[in-house]
């Protein structure tokens, strides 16, 4: 089952493709190699961002790709990839100890969870929802359904085919370029520390674990050929894990108490002003952030309130 999610993938993008390739001169693909030895000199590069935040707040995470240098073959071959099908490993999210989550509504991912490319290209979360399973990034728990501990993206394009006529696929973008950025939630529980992020290639050593429903990643080109390794069995992709390090949030109940002392002096109301005109760091007074870590209009207001009346109560 490891693999069902990279083959409904990457045959669905390349149907896609081919459907538009069989319009034009379609060509020959090789027999696809297995990804056995890690690739080295000319590579296509997959990169996850490595960010920091802080609990209870949201970070978004970057997930980069480069296609490789030109193989001297037009349309085909890991310099010209239209189509990409990864698994980003999450740790955690599947056994109750959730570091990051996705905000969800009505059993979706909440609107800007997911930022794709600009252009003519589609960005599907493939187990977003929990629709004819028991797992997917929104679970209704009280149905028994249980959060994945990793994200399954694939991303092609054209996003739509003329019903007649020559069609242009489009490829990545030269890069390296974010092909998907996932706006998630640290936990306010989480452990502080670095939560590891990875995607999974069939060069995995088993260690992190890869879940039962999610794949190794899989490129196909313009020619709806799959070139994640060549025939050597050499993949044609190397590969960069990312983070996200959790920090401490704000636990002073007192927006605009930069002291902790359960007081809020003009002083501190001129920090808060001066963050949120950008003349200071956010962390200059972490009493005035959000949970998204910014200083908006809106806890200045609260900060002014608690000058004027007083702190709530602890």
């Amino acid at each position: 089952m490891i693999q069902w999610f990279a083959v409904a993938a990457m045959v669905g993008a390349c149907a896609w493709l081919a459907a538009a390739v069989s319009t034009a001169s379609a060509q020959t693909c090789a027999a696809p190699g297995n990804a056995n030895t890690v690739c080295s000199g000319n590579c296509a590069a997959v990169s996850v961002g490595s960010v920091s935040g802080s609990q209870g707040g949201t970070v978004q995470i970057p997930v980069m790709f480069t296609q490789g240098p030109d193989d001297g073959q037009a349309g085909q071959g890991y310099d010209n990839v239209a189509a990409i099908a990864f698994t980003l490993g999450v740790p955690g999210t599947a056994d109750g100890n959730t570091p990051l989550s996705f905000d969800c509504t009505s059993g979706d991912l909440a609107s800007g969870s997911v930022t794709g490319l600009n252009g003519d290209f589609n960005v599907v979360i493939e187990n977003a929802q929990c629709t004819g399973r028991s797992r997917c990034l929104c679970p209704d728990t009280s149905a028994g359904q249980t959060q994945d501990n990793f994200v399954n993206v694939v991303v092609y394009g054209p996003k739509n085919l003329p019903e007649q006529g020559p069609v242009q696929i489009p490829e990545l973008p030269a890069g390296p370029t974010a092909i998907v950025t996932l706006t998630m939630r640290i936990a306010q529980t989480a452990a502080t520390g670095d939560v590891p992020l990875h995607v999974f290639s069939a060069l995995d050593n088993g260690s992190p674990a890869k879940p039962q429903f999610a794949a190794n990643l899989s490129i196909g080109d313009q020619a709806a050929c799959d070139v994640t390794a060549n025939t050597q069995n050499r993949s044609n992709v190397t590969f960069t894990d990312g983070k996200v390090t959790v920090m401490t949030g704000n636990t002073n109940p007192c927006v605009g108490d930069c002291n902790s002392n359960h007081t809020v002096a003009i002083n501190e109301l001129v920090v808060g002003v001066n963050i949120a005109l950008g003349l200071a760091q956010p962390s200059t007074c972490v009493a005035f952030q959000d949970q998204n870590q910014m200083v908006t209009i809106s806890q200045l207001v609260k900060g002014v309130n608690n000058a004027l009346n007083g702190c709530p109560a602890a």
